[in-house]
């Protein structure tokens, strides 16, 4: 079905994205981290560069509509592990899942890949939901709590999903639906939940992951 050459996921690893090392336990196989030195970053991008298509490459970290960025443990991200021009490099002919914030955006620039999946605007973190309301009019309020529920739930059903994709279960141009499905049975328990309070807005940024999800097919 998606007969992959080789399976690659690629965690950005600083004090911030240290809760997707979920994905080590699951797919030790495949996982490789990289932080912020010059060698470990050069490592990354050589094991990109020796990928015989078609392969799958998954990307763990922070992204923009720019790029992919590389470990910051400042948080001030900056430098881009992958912009554009190297995006279209690297994923040539590959099928690419980027769980990272506005990697839909980013894949509007990206044209080398075979089948690639982004999503919109992810908060992850205290920091990143204080970025968000700066910007937008509608405040979101949340907790650490929930910001961390809100990871759990996000990343256990991408294991799921990325679970399925390699065990052949799925073809890669499914996964959205997959994700929606698996979202909307989240979102229903955290509703039922009445011992919280701020259940609805918590169920927003589930039903916004949901509906940014973004499949693009380039071949």
């Amino acid at each position: 079905m998606n007969d992959y050459k080789r399976i690659l996921i690629l965690h950005a690893v600083d004090n911030s994205t240290l809760f997707l090392k979920s994905f080590e336990e699951e797919f030790s196989d495949y996982y490789v981290p990289f932080d912020s030195t010059k060698e470990s970053i050069f490592m990354a991008k050589k094991l990109l560069g020796n990928l015989d298509p078609k392969s799958l490459i998954i990307f763990l970290g922070h992204g923009s509509s720019f790029g992919l960025y590389e470990p910051d443990e400042n948080h001030n991200y900056e430098k881009l592990f992958l912009d554009a021009n190297w995006g279209n490099h690297f994923f040539e002919d590959h099928d690419v899942f980027l769980l990272s914030c506005r990697s839909s955006e980013y894949l509007d620039k990206i044209y080398q890949s075979n089948l690639s999946l982004g999503f919109g605007n992810i908060i992850s973190s205290d920091d990143e939901l204080k970025i968000h309301n700066n910007k937008n009019d509608i405040k979101k309020e949340l907790s650490i709590d929930e910001i961390n529920l809100f990871n759990d739930i996000y990343i256990k059903i991408s294991i799921k999903v990325v679970k399925r994709l390699i065990n052949e279960e799925i073809s890669f141009d499914t996964i959205p639906k997959y994700f929606k499905f698996l979202i909307n049975q989240e979102i229903n328990k955290v509703l039922l939940n009445k011992d919280n309070m701020n259940r609805v807005e918590l169920s927003r940024m589930l039903f916004d992951f949901r509906n940014e999800i973004i499949l693009k097919k380039n071949s």
